[in-house]
């Protein structure tokens, strides 16, 4: 009986790891392709989507979404640097964090304040 239960929870195992994302790319110009991922489990529902440059590098604006579909961060990319204001949400405050060529320039935040 051990051996059998040691092999169900060894078969469930691997098929839970072998499962892959789903992703959909679309070409929006020469120099960028729009990258959308889904949830592994949830293969309609976005995870994050974003852009790559033609040196497959990311690019502009990048979203994070939670599984309900709300964002959960806004990132900003310059051939793979972090540059820009980045967004982070959260339940009752929102993070402001400025990169400047990938290094952390400054951090405000805001307490979300419902009346």
């Amino acid at each position: 009986m051990r051996a059998i239960l040691s092999i169900v929870i060894l078969l469930f195992s691997i098929t839970a790891f072998s499962q892959e994302q789903r992703v959909e790319y679309e070409k929006v110009s020469n120099n960028l392709v729009k990258a959308t991922y889904y949830f592994v489990n949830n293969s309609d529902i976005v995870q994050r989507e974003g852009f790559f440059n033609s040196n497959n590098q990311l690019q502009d604006m990048w979203v994070s979404y939670d599984i309900n579909g709300n964002k959960k961060v806004i990132a900003y990319y310059d051939k793979n640097k972090k540059v820009g204001v980045w967004t982070y949400f959260s339940k009752d405050k929102i993070n402001f964090v400025t990169y400047k060529d990938n290094k952390l320039i400054g951090v405000e935040e805001k307490l979300l304040v419902v009346n």
